[in-house]
């Protein structure tokens, strides 16, 4: 089975075949997870919840799937509704207001930091976009395309495109303003 391709394995579960269910699901259970620990940050019963919905949104709607899609995307495209349907049911968010002022171009702080204290913040940062935005960001790190991404949320490009570019904008000023905060070792500067 580990030879076959998606398309032949979700064939194969479409006619019943729980090893070819089982085989999907072990290629792409960690994805699935991380995906959903990402969007949903420190919040590991709701992840668990998630990643079981989802799974069993997939293999009720296998019959739904169309082929020129690749799965990955369309696994993703099932988990995001998810999220988004359970956070407007539970969770009213407060927008980010951005301020449309470009941060200075000068030097980071951070440049001359441990990479662990560095991707810590990072983390602590992403998790402060809105949901749509620490999606992009999210999926942005993984390698998919931004094309793929409006496709997973159901959104136009150039929606996408403007979610990434207001979430770099809103990291900037989140970096700065932790820059403010951050004692430098002496001779660092």
């Amino acid at each position: 089975m580990k030879q076959l391709g998606d398309k032949q394995l979700i064939v194969l579960c479409r006619k019943g075949d729980e090893r070819a269910f089982g085989e999907l699901y072990g290629r792409y259970r960690l994805q699935l997870y991380s995906y959903l620990n990402r969007l949903l940050p420190r919040q590991e019963h709701l992840v668990d919840d998630m990643f079981q919905q989802t799974w069993i949104k997939v293999f009720d709607g296998l019959d739904k799937y169309v082929d020129d899609r690749k799965f990955i995307s369309w696994l993703y495209r099932i988990a995001h509704n998810l999220v988004v349907d359970h956070i407007r049911r539970e969770v009213r968010r407060p927008t980010v207001e951005l301020d449309e002022r470009l941060p200075a171009e000068t030097e980071p702080v951070w440049k001359n930091m441990d990479k662990a204290a560095v991707s810590g913040a990072l983390e602590r940062a992403i998790e402060t976009l809105s949901l749509e935005q620490r999606e992009v960001v999210m999926l942005r790190r993984r390698g998919v395309a931004f094309k793929d991404i409006a496709g997973i949320q159901n959104s136009t490009l150039n929606t996408v495109l403007g979610r990434m570019h207001y979430a770099v904008k809103h990291l900037r000023r989140w970096f700065e303003s932790w820059e403010d905060e951050v004692k430098l070792p002496a001779g660092a500067e």
